[in-house]
């Protein structure tokens, strides 16, 4: 890191010989500039909350290239363990966006797991075990131990604490360390680092005062790294924390990224310097000012010599009360009145054009296209642009992705299942037609597969190709239902007309299976030609005079429309 912090120091040092403008490399805005990378962690704080540019851009470069998560697993049940824990528990979609944030902002993201527990307190005479939440205990700060009285044997002293982890994905949750807070000892040789945590002074107070809450929630690794006296630092294990960073040049980097907004700061500060003139200008100029006085004419007929000023000045001043009063009061004056305005001229001398253009280089310098931060980016127009973005952004999402992959194993890991593959959806451009239209192409010459179509319409094909299987299921349940139905009307159609014949009643149709059935397919294809008040009617008509014929002509009709939906809904 001192590659950086000699970098920094150069470049905010101060007292160039030749004053300020002796060196052409120095300009106003480096006395201002950070001496260390902390200092320009904070700087670039400031930049994303107060740059609308900044801001708006980080947050979409965060965001955008953020796609559907993928499970590589022939178990469905493990893929849904997963999808569920991950994307409903975790939230890890939105904390992918913040890690994403923390990157482009710091060059920095630093993210932990942290796997719920409960503590509980020992007692090393009888080994009676107390959760730590219903205990009655003291805790030294200085000896990070627990004291308590055990109400099995009345014994007095210190406890054995022990953790004991919840398997619970809902209460896990992923940490994002301020990087202000991080401190790096990197190797350069061996490309290895030690991570260490500066514990936070709100949670050292909180120990150190016997919060119980804070204290029964804190893992004992970071209790112990509150002692009274200790330097406050918590080393983490090994692979317990994740570092995404973003490139820098090697004589700087020392196993830290470099804050891409660097390059934006003197041009911010360049862009204050011209707002803070447009202040002045709209505070003082803006609004002009108008002066009204006798108007002077020539010869001996200067009313400054024949009239009274300080009269005059009262009869100005009432009149103008009045016409505050009532708009339309009308002012009398026995002389001509001047009117000088005075300022008014702000708009002129704005510089809004010169804000323009630095704020077009504040986008320029963190590598975006102005229309991705101010809209109207598109494929067509921009095909050159937009295929140097989707490069910008798979370098980022190579990083998220490894993130993604590091939180799933530690989940994994935790929860006792099997490994499994998981990984953003392949970035596209969503609206790259002409690449879309072209895989559906070479699809329809077998050259590509259903995954790769599915892929790049970002379908989930398992997930579709369970819901077909299941509509099918479901239609051909139908049609045996339909089936079954039609045998048991036939089936009674046949014993009413058997049973009429024996009585001797007039047969009419004689209910002939093929005879009814044959009528009722006419009827019935009559009777959804029809609108629906005439329908309605017929069929009224129809239950009346045959109930045997309307119930036939009912189930044709329920029939044709199902043929008719599948005709309709079948691919071509």
């Amino acid at each position: 890191m001192q590659g950086m912090q000699d970098l920094l120091t150069d470049i905010g040092s101060v007292g160039y010989a030749g004053g300020p403008y002796g060196d052409p490399t120095r300009l106003w805005a480096h006395d201002f500039a950070p001496k260390n990378l902390k200092q320009l962690f904070r700087w670039t704080e400031y930049l994303y909350y107060n740059s609308a540019q900044i801001f708006a851009g980080v947050r979409k470069y965060a965001e955008y290239p953020i796609t559907e998560i993928s499970y590589s697993t022939d178990s469905d049940q493990l893929r849904s363990q997963y999808k569920q824990a991950l994307e409903e528990a975790v939230g890890i979609k939105n904390v992918l966006i913040q890690a994403s944030i923390d990157l482009h902002v710091y060059g920095n993201s630093f993210c932990s797991v942290h796997l719920p527990f409960k503590r509980y307190l020992i007692c090393n005479n009888c080994s009676s075990s107390y959760s730590v939440d219903h205990a009655k205990y003291k805790f030294d700060v200085s000896k990070t131990s627990f004291s308590m009285e055990c109400d099995n044997c009345g014994t007095k002293g210190i406890a054995t604490v022990k953790d004991k982890l919840i398997v619970d994905p809902r209460r896990v949750h992923v940490i994002r360390w301020d990087p202000k807070a991080i401190s790096i000892s990197h190797n350069e040789l061996t490309n290895e680092s030690e991570y260490y945590l500066k514990i936070p002074h709100n949670i050292k107070s909180k120990i150190q005062s016997g919060n119980r809450h804070v204290i029964e929630t804190t893992p004992i690794s970071i209790l112990e790294a509150c002692k009274s006296g200790g330097q406050d630092l918590y080393k983490f294990g090994r692979n317990k924390i994740f570092h995404m960073r973003a490139d820098a040049p090697a004589g700087v980097k020392s196993g830290w990224g470099y804050p891409l907004l660097t390059a934006a700061i003197p041009l911010f500060h360049h862009t204050m310097v011209l707002r803070k003139a447009n202040e002045a200008i709209a505070l003082e100029r803006i609004v002009p000012m108008r002066v009204m006085s006798p108007a002077a004419t020539s010869g001996a007929a200067d009313p400054i010599t024949t009239i009274s000023i300080s009269s005059f000045m009262d009869d100005l001043e009432n009149n103008l009360e009045e016409w505050r009063k009532d708009p339309n009061h009308i002012m009398m004056s026995p002389i001509a009145v001047s009117v000088q305005q005075v300022g008014g001229e702000g708009r002129a001398l704005m510089v809004d054009s010169e804000i323009q253009r630095a704020e077009d280089n504040i986008i320029a310098s963190m590598g975006f296209p102005k229309e991705f931060v101010y809209g109207g980016l598109s494929f067509t127009g921009s095909s050159v642009t937009l295929r140097m973005l989707e490069n910008q952004l798979e370098s980022s999402v190579f990083q998220i992705n490894r993130l993604l992959k590091w939180v799933a194993d530690s989940l994994g890991l935790y929860m006792g299942w099997p490994e499994v593959e998981v990984e953003l959806g392949d970035f596209k451009m969503v609206d790259d037609i002409q690449q879309k239209q072209l895989i559906m192409q070479l699809f329809g010459q077998q050259v590509v597969s259903k995954t790769t179509v599915a892929e790049t319409h970002s379908i989930d094909l398992p997930e579709e190709q369970e819901r077909v299987k299941n509509e099918m299921i479901t239609d051909a349940r139908m049609q045996q239902e339909i089936q079954i139905e039609m045998e048991k009307l036939q089936q009674d159609l046949a014993q009413q007309a058997k049973s009429m014949a024996q009585q001797g009643q007039p047969p009419g149709l004689n209910y002939d299976q093929q005879a009814v059935i044959a009528q009722a397919e006419g009827l019935a294809m009559e009777f959804l030609n029809m609108d629906d008040g005439t329908r309605r009617s017929q069929l009224s008509a129809l239950q009346a005079e045959d109930y045997v014929m309307y119930s036939v002509v009912i189930q044709r009709m329920e029939q044709l429309r199902l043929d008719q939906s599948r005709q309709q809904g079948a691919p071509r």
